[in-house]
């Protein structure tokens, strides 16, 4: 399967957890309406785009590194690493923007900016750390029947 599979996952889960979450947040904290909050979001995206890749960032970490893992190690152990790390990235994400709308509408600017620009740091290192480490066990206790190195 390898990154062609990985790579569009993970987008679609980072779609889901930046523009899904600010909406939702956008809707249900700030009280506006679903199309004016996506277009809020879609040009907030477009004008801080160095900022929207590096969120981007731990998605396509974690797609590689899983990749990478399923050429030695079984499938089923790499799509498992893959899902958990997909589910922990959608979680604090939608958090994330959470308390960034909480802190905006409290005018907390600081608190709202960095709620969401310390995600790669914060949560981002920790799941690529853990993928890491996960692929290489994967690979070591769960290695694939063909592999010619064992």
């Amino acid at each position: 399967m390898g990154l062609k599979l990985y790579l569009p996952i993970a987008v679609m889960v980072f779609a889901a957890a930046t523009a899904g979450a600010d909406v939702v947040a956008r809707t249900s904290l700030a009280g506006q309406l679903l199309v004016a909050a996506f277009q809020e979001h879609l040009y907030w995206a477009g004008a801080a785009l160095v900022g929207t890749l590096l969120l981007l960032a731990p998605f396509g970490a974690v797609a590689g590194i899983c990749a990478l893992a399923e050429r030695r190690a079984r499938t089923r152990s790499v799509l498992v690493i893959f899902a958990l790390a997909m589910l922990a990235l959608l979680y604090v994400y939608f958090q994330g923007y959470q308390a960034a709308k909480r802190a905006e509408l409290e005018h907390l600017w600081t608190a709202a900016a960095l709620s969401i620009g310390f995600l790669p740091l914060g949560i981002g290192l920790a799941v690529v750390s853990a993928v890491t480490v996960f692929g290489w066990l994967a690979t070591e206790f769960d290695p694939r029947a063909s592999d010619p190195g064992r």
